[in-house]
């Protein structure tokens, strides 16, 4: 097919011409009516103007490489899980040792060399990428990856190693650090070690997935990875390793969320903040690998299966923003181990992304969205900024043991929290839409075995001789407020045999009370409290014979404002008379609150309030079941 010319026949369409149009649709607003504000304090305007971003990002074969998470405490397990996975699409494994960031309850307890020839029986290590995930096991992980390499007589300048040192990342992880001079040397030496046997992968990971999963803004998360580089730069070179040798073995891990523009903004921005690092210790501005992982913070217990929209959506983002490795985590992962199903989910969310819908094969697709290449430059010179912070405290060490990073994020943490709480922040299946009848899923139930690396190399010496310490910086998930109101309501109907339930007094017609009152069952849900209409309550007197029905202890008002000027308060009043120990009013009470609480309305429901302090009050003011007074 010749002369196609795409949307050729529509004009084109400049910045001024889309501010003229919004400002049309405004009817007067200015268009920073519309403007948005991120964690770090950057402006997102309605209409972005085409930014100067940075320059294509180049492709690694085709897009990334789909890696696998390896999980499983037995290393038999695990190596069926390793063949499994890769028979099924994955082109390399992350390895996960227990105790490490990305581990939770579980990982894989090799600590011998037997114990890892049983976990790649029958894998072709030469024809794959394999990443350790080893927290504070990185050293003696490292090695024993080295012996099994070594042990097939593979040339080590070819393998797809990445080693993923990560010692800083398990200082923030635990609070415990080997002194830094002792931890210069131990790393100087599995440099050395890897690099007399050929090996130019990347050794060493700035990860800043633990920055993430406390709850970190972007903009931080890319500020804190950076110091930490620097920092092991400065400890590689304490033990004698040049920073010339050391700069390109140095990879970058970031977290992926559903927030698809950030994350793309997010790994491109991290990209240009690696070239400026480059340029400022005087380095040649070469490619960094960098990793990509699926945020745990996002994930919820509740109605999971709506994790596989969110992990879609964030693998996606990551792709697109130049990611060269992404690991998927099963939708399941917040409940517990994988079973097949959830990991065969996992692996087919990338297959479908990269050979279906054919992401990656463009080099840097993002490039010309003027808002994705206005965020990432916004988020490079905020990463950057925070990076020259960390710097002049003295380092991510020192800055750590200060508690400096800690208050940083647990700032931002707290700020993101009170809007999940709000529902500014809506969670799907959780804080909104929440689905009462929710399927159960599968996870398995595999213990990691009792004192699994005693006598190895594994093993922790005893006693804090020599350590450095700092305040742990706390992981969470986004849900996990909504999560425990839905745990402590199910420990009442499980006490009680019924649900915690609100009575909803819809008063007037079906047009009046429809919108509040499916607005207020949701909202209940959200709590795990259900909620009990009672649809023909015309006046008091059928609000109050409703009500006695329900055997609730609870009633909430629902109609329009103007149905509430005429009934809200006789309503009210005669609720109370009849028992309810609480009396709600879905809406803003607005000029009327002092005369609606007069007659006996406790509390408001209304959009933008702490909805997780509501529900929580409710829960215990259901009286645990019990009969109304």
């Amino acid at each position: 097919m010749t002369g196609l010319t795409l949307a050729g026949e529509f004009a084109a369409a400049g910045h001024e011409a889309w501010v003229e149009r919004a400002m049309a649709d405004l009817k007067g607003r200015p268009l920073h009516s519309l403007d948005a504000r991120t964690y770090d304090g950057i402006v997102i305007a309605p209409v972005a103007a085409r930014a100067k971003g940075p320059a294509p990002l180049p492709l690694h074969g085709r897009g990334w490489q789909t890696m696998q998470r390896i999980d499983m405490p037995d290393p038999g397990a695990a190596n069926r899980q390793a063949l499994e996975d890769l028979e099924g699409g994955a082109e390399g494994l992350s390895l996960v040792w227990p105790e490490s960031l990305a581990a939770g309850a579980h990982g894989v307890s090799v600590c011998d060399e037997r114990g890892m020839a049983r976990l790649f029986e029958g894998v072709d290590l030469d024809l794959i990428r394999l990443r350790l995930d080893g927290g504070r096991f990185g050293r003696p992980a490292a090695a024993l990856a080295g012996d099994v390499y070594k042990s097939r007589n593979l040339d080590m300048s070819r393998a797809q190693l990445s080693l993923c040192l990560d010692p800083l990342g398990a200082f923030a992880l635990t609070g415990k650090l080997v002194e830094p001079q002792a931890l210069a040397g131990s790393m100087a030496e599995t440099f050395r070690r890897l690099d007399d046997a050929g090996h130019k992968g990347d050794i060493v990971a700035a990860d800043a997935r633990v920055w993430h999963g406390a709850g970190a803004s972007e903009a931080q998360e890319l500020g804190l990875a950076l110091a930490a580089a620097v920092q092991y730069l400065r400890l590689l070179e304490t033990g004698g390793i040049a920073p010339e040798a050391a700069f390109s073995r140095i990879g970058l891990v970031l977290s992926a969320d559903a927030d698809q523009f950030m994350t793309i903004a997010k790994f491109r921005a991290a990209r240009l903040l690696w070239a400026r690092l480059a340029e400022v210790l005087g380095r040649p501005a070469g490619a960094v690998m960098v990793h990509g992982e699926t945020s745990l913070r996002m994930m919820t217990r509740r109605d999971p299966h709506v994790n596989l929209l969110r992990t879609t959506t964030a693998a996606f983002a990551a792709g697109i923003g130049g990611a060269d490795t992404v690991t998927v985590l099963p939708f399941t992962a917040a409940l517990g181990l994988a079973d097949a199903f959830a990991r065969r989910m996992a692996r087919n969310i990338q297959s479908i992304l990269k050979e279906e819908s054919g992401i990656g094969e463009v080099a840097d697709a993002a490039a010309g969205s003027g808002h994705v290449e206005a965020l990432t430059l916004a988020l490079a010179e905020k990463g950057w900024e925070i990076f020259r912070d960390i710097e002049k405290t003295g380092g991510l060490i020192a800055t750590l043991i200060a508690g400096r990073v800690q208050a940083m994020i647990a700032e931002v943490a707290r700020r993101r929290a009170g809007d999940i709480a709000r529902r500014k922040v809506g969670l799907t299946g959780l804080s909104e839409f929440p689905d009462s009848n929710e399927r159960p899923v599968k996870v398995l139930a595999m213990d990691l075995p009792r004192d699994w690396a005693k006598g190895s190399g594994f093993a922790m010496p005893g006693g804090d001789a020599g350590i450095l310490a700092c305040t742990p910086v706390e992981q969470t998930r986004a849900g996990a407020a909504f999560e425990t109101l839905r745990d402590a309501a199910d420990a009442i109907t499980g006490k009680t045999g019924r649900r915690p339930a609100v009575f909803l007094a819809n008063l007037g017609g079906v047009a009046d009370f429809t919108g509040r009152a499916t607005w207020m069952g949701n909202l209940l849900a959200a709590g795990g409290i259900a909620a009990l209409a009672g649809d023909d309550c015309d006046d008091a007197p059928g609000a109050v014979e409703a009500f006695r029905a329900s055997g609730a202890r609870i009633a909430c008002l629902c109609s329009s404002d103007a149905v509430y000027d005429r009934l809200a308060a006789s309503t009210a009043k005669a609720l109370k008379r009849a028992g309810a120990a609480e009396v709600v009013l879905a809406g803003r009470p607005g000029e009327r609150e002092a005369d609606l609480r007069a007659a006996g309305i406790d509390r408001f429901a209304f959009a933008g309030m702490d909805v997780v302090a509501f529900l929580d009050h409710l829960l215990s003011a259901t009286g645990n079941g019990e009969d109304r007074p």
